[in-house]
């Protein structure tokens, strides 16, 4: 049986968990801190645990807690939606927040979005962040959702995942004025413009690197944006793996042309990934509009 929980108490948890400090939270809620923090230790004896660590600086959510801020997060927002609708007013939106690799944000999110039912019902708020972080924002329910490569941190309990595409890196260099490679990968010496090594692309292509005669790559520029290596290969600085899906008016056009290198194709699986908790109405809708996609395209 539940305890008596004041809806304050679960937005002072809201405000806490944002600001991490007792201090800059009463502030923003306008309070005492010393009110403000016997209204969170009543939340935690109405609910039978501790939410947050206080040995920790900053101050963190406990297991427990992180799980009950993805649920009440999405709880308000999804009690302030039902309550506009009630009073017959449509400005409030659920929010749907999104973590994803920044490449996939620039070329892929625009065209999966275009068809989204009921836009007029949300709104998609999306960042490119740290995988790291991206994970503990999905942990603690700061993000409904991460789009991103394969992770298997995130395959497993407590989150849920579906592939959403099949991309390629493909090995690209810049062409001459008669639409030949400006560069011979049979030579001895070959400029590389690479991924920095703890980025997903730049695993993928050491893996590769590895089982080949590597010495010959030379490497000139190193970055985490496929965007700016795709930029410094058409300027002529390099070779460089690139998703298919960045590069596609580039090989139309001839600015950029595929290697021809054995096995050097590298296959890389999209997923979108939740919490395996309820998120809000439209963050639902989203996921099962996605899942469709998923079923249609026969991923």
């Amino acid at each position: 049986m539940l305890n008596n929980i004041e809806t304050k108490w679960l937005y002072d948890f809201i405000v806490l968990e944002e600001h991490r400090s007792f201090t800059l939270a009463a502030e923003k809620r306008n309070i005492s801190q010393s009110s403000f923090s016997r209204r969170i230790q009543a939340l935690e004896a109405a609910v039978g645990f501790d939410i947050f660590d206080r040995s920790a600086l900053p101050l963190q959510l406990t297991e427990q807690g992180r799980v009950f801020h993805a649920y009440i997060r999405n709880t308000l927002d999804d009690l302030e939606y039902q309550l506009n609708k009630l009073h017959g007013g449509d400005n409030y939106k659920n929010k749907i927040t999104i973590a994803a690799a920044h490449s996939l944000s620039v070329f892929i999110m625009p065209e999966l979005l275009k068809d989204v039912p009921d836009p007029q019902e949300k709104i998609f708020y999306v960042e490119s962040i740290d995988v790291d972080e991206a994970v503990l924002n999905l942990k603690e329910g700061r993000s409904d959702f991460i789009f991103s490569f394969y992770n298997e941190d995130l395959v497993g309990e407590p989150f849920m995942h579906e592939k959403i595409l099949e991309s390629r890196l493909y090995p690209v260099c810049a062409c001459d004025s008669a639409g030949r490679p400006l560069f011979d990968v049979s030579a001895s010496s070959v400029p590389l413009l690479n991924y920095t090594e703890t980025s997903y692309m730049g695993r993928q292509v050491s893996r590769y690197l590895s089982s080949v005669d590597s010495d010959k790559f030379t490497v000139n520029f190193v970055s985490s944006m496929s965007d700016l290596l795709k930029r410094m290969t058409k300027k002529g600085y390099g070779i460089a793996w690139l998703p298919d899906y960045s590069i596609q008016e580039e090989l139309k056009n001839k600015e950029l042309t595929i290697l021809s290198m054995e096995n050097a194709v590298i296959r890389m699986g999209v997923y979108l990934y939740r919490l395996d908790a309820r998120l809000n109405v439209a963050s639902e809708k989203f996921w099962r509009y996605m899942k469709g996609l998923s079923s249609a395209s026969g991923l």
